[in-house]
């Protein structure tokens, strides 16, 4: 008779700790236990930042040499979706789309900006603004001119 309870007891023990396993992850399995290699500085990424569409604060941050290629990328979309030039009425550029093509030399003479994000930003501008093809070059290359003075000094 002994024998047969020290057998339940230990068949009952062993079903309490599988239980108690099963438990145990179903709780945790949604909780993520962070690495070490993880929280190195290195490892980490950086928050992505929120520029102001304020059209003067943009012209300032494509000139922010502290930006990284991938923050200008950012900046060059966010400028596609909020600033149009609209469509031309006459050969002379009005003020306004004078300010608005500042930001195309702007981001162009940023040291930090790849070959690729100005010329992202050159064919997404002239997709919605086929106007004003030759501005958005000329504008392209005035800061590629000023890119180039920087890099020589």
């Amino acid at each position: 008779m002994n024998y047969i309870f020290m057998v339940i007891f230990c068949v009952a023990l062993a079903l309490f700790l599988f239980l108690s396993l099963i438990a145990y992850l179903i709780t945790s399995s949604g909780k993520k236990i962070p690495k070490k290699d993880k929280d190195t500085p290195a490892v980490k990424k950086k928050a992505k930042r929120v520029f102001d569409t304020n059209l003067d604060n943009m012209i300032a941050a494509a000139a922010d040499p502290n930006l990284s290629d991938s923050d200008l990328q950012e900046l060059a979309k966010l400028y596609v979706a909020t600033h149009k030039l609209g469509s031309k009425t006459s050969k002379e550029l009005d003020d306004a789309t004078k300010k608005k093509l500042e930001f195309v030399a702007s981001l162009a003479s940023n040291m930090n900006a790849s070959p690729q994000t100005v010329s992202f930003l050159n064919k997404e501008l002239k997709k919605i603004s086929a106007s004003y093809k030759k501005e958005i070059d000329a504008y392209e290359q005035m800061g590629l001119a000023k890119r180039k003075i920087k890099e020589e000094q």
